[in-house]
């Protein structure tokens, strides 16, 4: 028999699910709003599911309780289980939860996750100010919406050990986004306005050595041209030589590895405890090297397989190191 706390995960999930599948549908006027609602949910059952397996599984560690007016008039010393107008015990909401796994620095959320999850609260309780929401504001949420995706995936596995390879989570249906073009033709309205200022405003606030590697938006630029062919052409990473070449320049590859050897190390050292510049370290590092999506190795001369080379570090990195060292 399951467990309360692997029922509450697993409709999380399904909520997860549900909400990416609303998001990509091709035709669906009511996406954003219907998203933010579906994925917030998502949310709230998974920080449920935590704090309810951290606590063997007693459900009356999600409940809310209360204090009762007695006779003299007085609130009781004693606290009650708040009950809606079925009986049954009220639950916490989303911000409580969040209050609730603050308590512990174990289970306490990256502010990036915090700042993302209130931004998609805002888009949700202002979704009946919005008839169509202006293309800036849909193109925020995917944003906020892929980053928002990725962090319950990270800390799933990091909490529950969970295993998403079986679906293809990615909101994403890039036809459906607007081009730059239409997006500067449409204003959006005072109320569309506000909520934009207020997500970035906590875009902008992020701190990403506090983050811990999550995030509150990923930005997602797109743009499309037409090819000569009679029909688009299938793209892909290969070797052949017929296949289309994407051109990264020396600045792109630098965005996306900005560190060298002495900045990781010196970010690490100030991100853990127990971090030491010893062979551990390097037996974790070295095998990282091989993986395109934490390391990128340049070399003097690319023809010249004896040349010098030098690494750089994606950020991303952090993640691999936060499973041996403790942060600080």
């Amino acid at each position: 028999m399951k467990s309360l706390s692997r029922l509450m995960l697993e409709k999380s999930k399904s909520a997860l699910i549900s909400s990416i599948e609303i998001y990509n549908k091709p035709n669906f006027s009511y996406r954003e709003e219907t998203f933010s609602i579906l994925i917030l949910n998502a949310w709230e059952l998974f920080l449920k599911s935590k704090i309810i397996f951290d606590n063997d599984n007693d459900p009356r560690s999600i409940y809310v309780y209360e204090k009762r007016e007695i006779k003299s008039g007085e609130l009781s010393k004693k606290d009650y289980i708040k009950r809606n107008r079925a009986g049954n015990p009220f639950t916490m909401s989303l911000s409580y939860l969040v209050s609730t796994l603050d308590k512990d620095t174990s289970t306490r959320l990256s502010p990036a996750i915090k700042s993302n999850l209130n931004a998609l609260t805002e888009i949700r309780d202002n979704a009946i100010h919005f008839v169509n929401p202006c293309p800036q504001l849909s193109k925020r949420v995917l944003e906020i919406g892929t980053a928002s995706v990725r962090n319950y995936i990270d800390l799933a596995q990091k909490w529950f050990e969970e295993d998403f390879s079986e679906y293809s989570l990615f909101l994403m249906p890039i036809g459906f986004v607007p081009g730059p073009g239409t997006i500067t033709g449409i204003s959006p309205s005072e109320d569309e306005l506000r909520v934009l200022e207020y997500i970035e405003s906590l875009i902008t606030e992020q701190d990403y050595e506090k983050s811990g590697g999550y995030s509150v938006a990923i930005e997602i630029d797109i743009s499309m041209k037409r090819t000569s062919g009679e029909s688009m052409v299938e793209v892909a990473l290969s070797d052949d030589p017929n296949a289309i070449q994407v051109h990264l320049s020396e600045e792109d590859i630098r965005k996306k590895y900005p560190w060298d050897y002495e900045e990781l190390t010196n970010r690490l050292c100030n991100r853990y405890v127990d971090f030491v510049r010893n062979n551990k370290y390097h037996s974790i590092r070295k095998p990282l090297h091989n993986d395109p999506r934490y390391v990128k190795v340049r070399m003097l001369d690319p023809g010249n397989p004896n040349s010098s080379k030098k690494n750089f570090y994606n950020p991303n990195i952090l993640r691999v190191f936060d499973r041996h060292y403790t942060k600080r």
